[in-house]
């Protein structure tokens, strides 16, 4: 899930509920008031903007979450009543106080769900980086010490890798920090793309990113991360003017296993960097004792 894909479906979510408001208002306004011959507007959910908006989502990130096949389950059955009752009024019978409580209930019912979905969707955005729309620190360390207690229990090879985007300040001083945001969000589109479904890559910090590579040991860590600095190296990217703007990375890998901890790996990965940074960068270090 891209961070400014799910903003904007956002926005689009509160500007479809305000439409389903403004839908029921009038809609209840005109069966209250009514009289003989009153011609009451469609109660069905077609003529409602949020079943228009929540159709075109069902292609987009919001559609990822539990909450929004409920939310649509809901949203219908709000129409549903609302339909039963127009048809009583059209036939000239009575709507009851029952009539009324009943749809109140689903109103209130869709209104709960839509406040889930959006709970949902704001846990999930606070854990991801807003500017690359790679998993952030905040759970991190926890879903680590979860990949490494597996890698235990089913006895399989664990590897952490710590890549740092080269030069990364000159990129900034010569090109400004727009042009430096668009570096992070290009290393970050080579490092999701080449890593498998279930491997996990973390927005460190600053231009460095954590690769989490579950049932890899080292050596073959090293030649999945020797791929994705190659591919880093070839992006052809260029500043507003068409400059180029050369990119390289650096990487550290350390294998976990038992008798190493989440930080301890961290921390090898790390020592395994900076070696490569001292020895010219742009290149694959494996930590060694």
């Amino acid at each position: 899930m891209k961070a400014e894909d799910a903003f904007a479906s956002l926005t689009g979510f509160q500007h479809a509920l305000a439409g389903h408001v403004e839908w029921l208002q009038k809609w209840y306004q005109a069966v209250l008031h009514r009289s003989s011959g009153t011609v009451l507007p469609p109660a069905d959910g077609e003529h409602c903007a949020f079943s228009l908006w929540h159709t075109q989502a069902a292609g987009g990130p919001l559609a990822e979450f539990s909450g929004f096949a409920a939310l649509g389950e809901e949203h219908a059955a709000v129409h549903a009543k609302a339909e039963q009752i127009s048809a009583r009024a059209a036939a000239g019978q009575t709507i009851t106080t029952s009539d009324y409580e009943t749809l109140m209930g689903s109103v209130l019912s869709f209104g709960n769900a839509a406040q889930a979905l959006e709970r949902e969707v704001w846990k999930a955005l606070a854990t991801v980086d807003p500017l690359t729309g790679l998993a952030n620190r905040q759970t991190m360390r926890t879903q680590l010490t979860g990949e490494r207690d597996r890698a235990i229990r089913q006895r399989l090879p664990l590897s952490l890798a710590l890549t740092d985007i080269d030069h990364f300040k000159k990129v900034n001083d010569t090109f400004g920090h727009a042009e430096g945001d668009s570096v992070l969000r290009a290393v970050a589109g080579v490092l999701r793309g080449a890593v498998r479904p279930y491997d996990v890559v973390y927005r460190y910090g600053g231009e460095e990113f954590l690769i989490c590579l579950p049932g890899t040991n080292a050596e073959n860590g090293a030649i999945v991360l020797d791929r994705i600095r190659q591919a880093i190296e070839a992006l052809r990217l260029t500043s507003e003017k068409g400059e180029p703007i050369p990119v390289t990375a650096t990487f550290g890998l350390a294998e976990v296993d038992a008798d190493t901890s989440v930080d301890d790996a961290i921390e090898r990965a790390d020592k395994a960097l900076y070696d490569g940074k001292r020895t010219g960068r742009n290149r694959v270090v494996t930590y060694s004792e």
